[in-house]
């Protein structure tokens, strides 16, 4: 990040009580344009990462917030490009859309859902082109927002027990009258969220069951519709119904030209749909159990009382 070509950058640390070296490489580093903070335990009503992101916010100086998760990659053009984007199309927020990295099998069958769903069910195209709350997509990848409507909406403050904070902070905007909009900045933004099999099924297990209200009659729906529109095509295909073949072809190619966009693997895209579905129904359940039924909801190494907690800006 201190490698950005952006003349005037503040790079605002918040070290959220690490127990690695993270500490101890921030105080190596003598940059004036670094500011690190010690972050405490939050308060009770907040989770970890809304506080940390709020502590963040009220030490930065500029007229622009750019909120970043820890785990993301930067090209040294990239806060340039955001920033002449956000000036360019004259909107309060911006979020950067970033290129997973995926390694190993079961990271390049599960992560391109996040894509699928964002650019066939639900309408990305629509977001930019609308102010309702629902179509907001927000990024811990990259959210740039403006200061004064930052504070106007009530910035982290108003999302303290926020389980997907980044997409509620747009829901937010547009909540307070104001306009957001995604940009695709895969050649300059990217990201491998988890590392593997198992740390991709706890990491959405935390909030798969609240991205449909925590409901257990959406749950069953969306569990209803998977085996009919994603399963059920393909078993009747092998009968020789036109109907499931049609809707197979319809599938493949969809992924086929999404994959081939967005330079995901394409034998993938074309023979692992069923198998993706599959994992994220077990994704939902495993969240339903655990966040609903438990009410527990693990974050980062630590337990939440998921009744405590919300999607976001809802």
């Amino acid at each position: 990040m201190l490698a950005q070509t952006w003349p005037a950058l503040e790079l605002v640390v918040v070290n959220d009580r690490s127990t690695d070296s993270t500490g101890a490489i921030l105080a190596s580093i003598d940059d004036p344009r670094l500011v690190v903070i010690d972050n405490e335990e939050p308060p009770p009503g907040w989770l970890g990462k809304p506080w940390a992101l709020h502590q963040g916010s009220l030490r930065a100086r500029g007229e622009l917030l750019l909120f970043v998760d820890a785990d993301v990659i930067y090209e040294p053009d990239a806060i340039a490009a955001a920033v002449a984007h956000l000036e360019e199309r004259g909107v309060p927020m911006l979020s950067l859309m970033p290129r997973f990295v995926m390694r190993g099998f079961w990271e390049h069958v599960i992560m391109p859902n996040l894509a699928f769903f964002a650019f066939t069910l639900f309408p990305l195209w629509l977001s930019n082109r609308t102010r309702i709350p629902i179509f907001g997509i927000g990024a811990g990848t990259g959210n740039l927002i403006r200061r004064a409507d930052y504070d106007a909406i009530g910035g982290h403050a108003a999302l303290k027990d926020a389980v997907v904070d980044d997409v509620a902070l747009a829901r937010l905007a547009r909540r307070g009258g104001r306009r957001s909009a995604i940009a695709l900045a895969d050649d300059l933004v990217s990201v491998r969220m988890y590392d593997g099999y198992r740390e991709t099924i706890e990491g959405f297990t935390k909030n798969g069951f609240a991205v449909i209200g925590r409901s257990y009659v959406a749950l069953f729906i969306t569990l209803v519709l998977s085996v009919v529109l994603h399963f059920l095509p393909y078993a009747l295909a092998f009968t020789g119904n036109v109907y499931a073949i049609a809707t197979v072809i319809a599938i493949s190619l969809t992924r086929l030209i999404l994959f081939t966009a967005l330079h995901y693997r394409i034998d993938n895209a074309l023979f692992a749909h069923p198998l993706m579905v599959g994992v994220w129904m077990l994704i939902l359940l495993r969240s339903a159990w655990y966040t609903g039924i438990r009410r527990q909801l693990r974050w980062r190494g630590r337990m939440y009382d998921a009744r405590g907690t919300r999607f976001g800006a809802d």
